[in-house]
């Protein structure tokens, strides 16, 4: 039986979890992670680098954006979703590959399968959409796996030592390259990974779908808003590694070490956020409906409920049951 059998027409109606259900929600919560610890622990462990360090704040902020929706979750009745049963069983064998393989990737992947399994099995799919977005975000706090992380910073120190070099002879100053190594001649500067350009990638990925999340307009708009962080990211990169190439020909090799290299990481980046907001600024402009910034990217809380209207308590789907079950007998084997 679904709560959306007990709504009465004509009225304005919601519906709150009662301490039982909450019990229930940080019992699954709990089981999952003993299931899932050393993957989580590694996780957490990889915040701890910079290319990752968006981590700790990502969490916080797919908690307010389901803040957002608590007037609409309120009003949306739970129902039943074998589907999300379905999900976490996946997501539970995929642990399974993951644990006998030892890949924390997929172990932490695994896990966010089962969250979103678990709480498709608990709200169903109407409730569910609603968080979607906050349930998503989730994944930009996810580590590469080191094979797929190399062969990328790999290409991007390429990629950034290409352009980097062009910038420099922009400004007349003989350069050749070799591989990631600029020769100077007097000096040589090697594009380390630490300057493949990961570090402002995947921070500002996730700040351009929170973007794009935010932003009101076209889904078109918010494609090109999440997917020009590749690009700016890659060109703002390679404009830091021309700045120090040419800084050094000048000022000398102290200008690529030190806190003036680590400042010049975050002013590159800032200029990354900065351009990010230009480029909503004129696509508010864009389209028939043009809008000023100040409203097409209005930070807002959850809408006021409806003073007079009927608040009933939750009930607890089965396969919310069938979840907790599967996680109980998944933690047994763990």
């Amino acid at each position: 039986m679904s709560e959306a059998d007990d709504s009465v027409k004509g009225q304005s109606q919601t519906w709150r979890l009662k301490l039982f259900g909450w019990a229930l929600l940080a019992l699954a919560l709990a089981l999952m992670y003993w299931i899932f610890r050393e993957g989580l622990d590694t996780m957490f462990g990889a915040w701890e680098r910079e290319e990752y360090s968006h981590g700790f704040i990502l969490p916080l902020v797919a908690g307010y954006f389901v803040w957002q929706r608590s007037s609409r979750l309120a009003e949306t009745p739970f129902t039943f979703s074998w589907l999300g049963f379905a999900i976490v069983l996946f997501g539970l064998f995929l642990y399974v590959v993951g644990e006998l393989g030892t890949i924390y990737a997929l172990i932490q992947y695994a896990f966010l399968i089962t969250l979103g399994g678990l709480l498709l099995s608990l709200m169903g799919w109407r409730a569910f959409k609603l968080i979607a977005p906050a349930y998503f975000l989730l994944y930009f706090a996810v580590p590469l796996p080191n094979f797929l992380f190399n062969n990328l910073s790999a290409k991007l120190q390429l990629l950034s030592s290409e352009l980097g070099v062009g910038f420099i002879r922009l400004f007349g100053v003989s350069v050749f390259l070799e591989g990631n190594v600029i020769d100077l001649g007097a000096y040589k500067l090697q594009v380390a990974e630490a300057c493949s350009g990961l570090r402002y990638l995947f921070p500002l990925m996730a700040l351009g779908y929170i973007a794009a999340y935010i932003f009101k307009g076209a889904l078109w708009k918010k494609l090109v808003l999440f997917l020009a962080t590749i690009p700016i990211t890659v060109l703002m990169n390679s404009f830091r590694i021309g700045v120090i190439g040419v800084l050094v020909e000048y000022g000398g090799i102290e200008q690529a070490e030190g806190f003036l290299h680590d400042f010049e990481g975050w002013v590159v980046f800032m200029a990354c956020a900065a351009i990010l907001v230009l480029l909503m600024w004129l696509l508010a402009k864009v389209g028939t409906n043009p809008l000023p910034l100040r409203e097409a990217f209005a930070i807002e809380g959850p809408e006021p409920l409806a003073k007079s209207r009927i608040v009933q308590s939750r009930t607890i789907p089965s396969s919310f049951y069938g979840v907790l079950a599967a996680l109980a007998v998944g933690a047994v084997i763990s």
